[in-house]
């Protein structure tokens, strides 16, 4: 597994590092391919909506060309989980977006909601867009084990009444070793 922390624009030090490191994963030694964000690229809560956008714009095609398998976000205080996708398209009028399912797309995975002194974010956009597979406005933790080269497994516990509760779960496919469709969880529990 390799994690990797960028907050940069085009042409300065982390942009060229980035650029010139994602070719030198060997993923035989590397299979996992982790990314860390503060701010999440993909959003349905209006508190922070599309803050992500231009480092989106400028970063996801390496994520999707390399495989990237997992992306993380805070900055958001409330939990969601996106569907494989890319290129999503704003139309920034009336805030409707029109993602594209994609299997090489990494998935991303907002948990901002630990260590926040301002409370949970519960304002999602209405209807919930295709492209988030499960959200909900909580505290909580995850944990994702690699099974494998090619499997992992992920879960969300909700903190309810101080008790660890499972509310979303999913299968990670590695997308380098294992390009297979996974089944996403609109019922969570898969």
């Amino acid at each position: 597994m390799r994690l990797y922390v960028a907050c940069a624009g085009k042409y300065t030090p982390q942009y060229n590092w980035l650029e010139q490191e994602f070719p030198k994963v060997n993923r035989a030694e590397t299979p996992w391919l982790i990314v860390l964000l503060h701010s999440p690229w993909y959003n349905s809560n209006n508190y922070h909506y599309m803050e992500g956008e231009s480092m989106r714009v400028m970063f996801e095609p390496w994520f999707v060309k390399n495989k990237v398998d997992l992306v993380l976000a805070g900055h958001v205080h409330s939990y969601e989980r996106s569907e494989r996708i890319s290129n999503v398209r704003y139309n920034i009028t009336d805030g409707l977006s029109a993602p594209v399912k994609d299997p090489s797309a990494p998935v991303y995975i907002t948990i901002g909601d630990g260590g926040n002194i301002e409370g949970i974010a519960n304002s999602f956009t209405e209807p919930q867009p295709d492209y988030s597979a499960f959200r909900e406005a909580s505290f909580g933790h995850a944990t994702l084990e690699i099974k494998n080269r090619t499997h992992a497994y992920y879960t969300w516990h909700r903190n309810h009444d101080s008790e660890r509760v499972a509310a979303d779960s999913q299968w990670f496919y590695n997308r380098h070793w294992h390009p297979a469709e996974e089944r996403s969880s609109a019922t969570n529990m898969v």
